[in-house]
């Protein structure tokens, strides 16, 4: 049992203490329908405001074969805004007056995203009250093409007479801008969430805890990160449904920008479902 618990505290603070934490808020609501045969349809939108600020529309559909598995697919429209896509670069040494300094910036942008995913989910009830599920989904995302401005500055330094830095002289023509293409790119990922919750009758409140690994089929499996979540569910009746939860996602591999990371996203989780 010590090890379960030093391996459970592993999962849930991955990284260690060198990784670099940012924090961030999600709300999420949806919208279910049941409907005959075991079959169901739903909406639902999400945003994400963090360091990088990403909202989500989408449309899902389930069904269960049998009582103890249930399979689903869905489509996502996201639409994704990175401040850290923003590139400045300087060149500040020059003092021949025959050439100048200058400043490129690289403007931060949204990407569009399209996400389709297909899921199975088997789950088993230990005791009459404790539930264990492990799901399995294939998640296809295309990244459509968008564009990014570039700025020029070119500029030389003005000194008085004793050689004291006055000011700055901005060339004529300057600054310069124009308009780049970033292309569309497709990334293949399966992610796999081991769930436990507590869900007995007559308890309106559910208890859980989560771990889920993100790995990339087009890389050979490559590990990109983790997400654990310890949070609480609260039926408010047959058709209403609370949630709030505490996310620890540890990025590992950037999928954008291919380079190995070494962050910690820390989220708080609201959600809201009416079911009928």
């Amino acid at each position: 049992m010590k090890h379960f618990r030093l391996i459970f505290l592993a999962l849930l603070f991955p990284l260690g203490a060198q990784a670099e934490d940012h924090f961030g808020t999600w709300a999420e609501i949806g919208i279910e329908k049941v409907l005959p045969h075991n079959w169901s349809v739903g909406i639902e939108s999400e945003l994400r405001s963090e360091e990088r600020t990403r909202w989500s529309v989408g449309a899902n559909l389930g069904y269960k074969p049998i009582k103890y598995l249930k399979l689903g697919a869905s489509y996502n429209f996201l639409y994704r805004y990175r401040p850290d896509n923003q590139r400045e670069h300087y060149k500040d040494d020059i003092v021949s007056d025959d050439n100048w300094n200058g400043y490129n910036l690289r403007e931060a942008y949204w990407s569009p995203r399209h996400r389709l995913s297909v899921e199975a989910t088997g789950t088993v009830k230990l005791w009459k009250w404790l539930r264990i599920s492990l799901r399995e989904r294939y998640q296809y995302t295309h990244r459509m093409q968008s564009t990014a401005t570039d700025w020029k500055y070119r500029y030389s330094k003005i000194y008085n007479g004793n050689g004291d830095l006055e000011g700055y002289e901005l060339r004529d023509g300057y600054p310069e801008s124009e308009v780049d293409t970033i292309s569309t790119e497709d990334n293949h990922i399966l992610r796999s969430r081991l769930k436990l919750a507590v869900d007995k009758k007559g308890w309106n409140l559910g208890p859980f805890v989560s771990v889920e690994f993100h790995n990339n089929l087009g890389d050979g499996m490559n590990l990109e990160k983790i997400r654990s979540a310890i949070g609480c569910e609260y039926k408010i009746n047959k058709r209403h449904e609370l949630s709030l939860s505490y996310i620890l996602t540890a990025n590992i591999y950037d999928e954008d920008d291919h380079t190995r990371l070494h962050e910690r996203m820390h989220a708080v989780s609201m959600g809201y479902n009416f079911k009928f």
